[in-house]
């Protein structure tokens, strides 16, 4: 049987950025919206943050289908300069009700950020003890594409269940999340080109 796997990587965008204070960038936004849909079908979970241009992402899932997906980031023309930042074997997922949260730019962020020293978001300079800290922040990070929370379960640190655990009320909630997020891009590029 195939094991547990953690990886935590960085990378930097290809797209001109306009992320801002809780708003989702249209670039992330579509980008989000696929890889809840693979993810589900692939049975993987995560965490997505982006901001300043960069992507700070944690999958958990199968082994195989993690590395599997890894050499296809890699050669994803939306980002580069790929850094696995962490790679461990758990023994359970910790975003057991996320195909693929997202965790917004927020005041929260900014305070994290500047109690370690950080004007702007760099994990490339982030240590292996900060990488971890980032990480239990986007774990209770509000996620704006999720209108009725992630869950409502209480959790003690990363503790949660398996995938096949999660019913599919959450699924079917994940699969709304994502095609809103979809349509708010969409009305985002449409609203940039002055369409509407």
């Amino acid at each position: 049987m195939s094991k547990l796997l953690q990886i935590i990587y960085i990378s930097r965008s290809t797209f001109k950025s306009t992320d801002s204070l809780n708003r989702i960038e249209p670039n992330v936004a579509r980008i989000l919206a696929k890889s809840r849909i693979n993810n589900r079908k692939n049975g993987l979970v995560g965490v997505l943050y982006f901001g300043d241009g960069v992507f700070f992402q944690c999958l958990e899932g199968d082994e195989t289908t993690i590395n599997q997906l890894m050499s296809k980031l890699e050669a994803d023309p939306r980002h580069k300069d790929l850094k696995v930042v962490s790679r461990k074997y758990i023994d359970q997922l910790s975003f057991s009700d996320w195909a693929m949260k997202f965790a917004p730019i927020d005041a929260k962020i900014a305070r994290f950020l500047k109690a370690n020293g950080f004007e702007r978001f760099n994990p490339y300079l982030f240590s292996d003890e900060t990488v971890s800290n980032f990480l239990n922040e986007l774990f209770y990070a509000d996620d704006p594409t999720n209108s009725m929370g992630a869950s409502l379960l209480p959790r003690e640190g990363f503790e949660a269940a398996t995938v096949e655990s999660a019913g599919k009320r959450t699924a079917n909630l994940a699969l709304m999340c994502s095609v809103l997020a979809l349509v708010i891009s969409i009305l985002s590029i449409l609203a940039a080109k002055n369409l509407i």
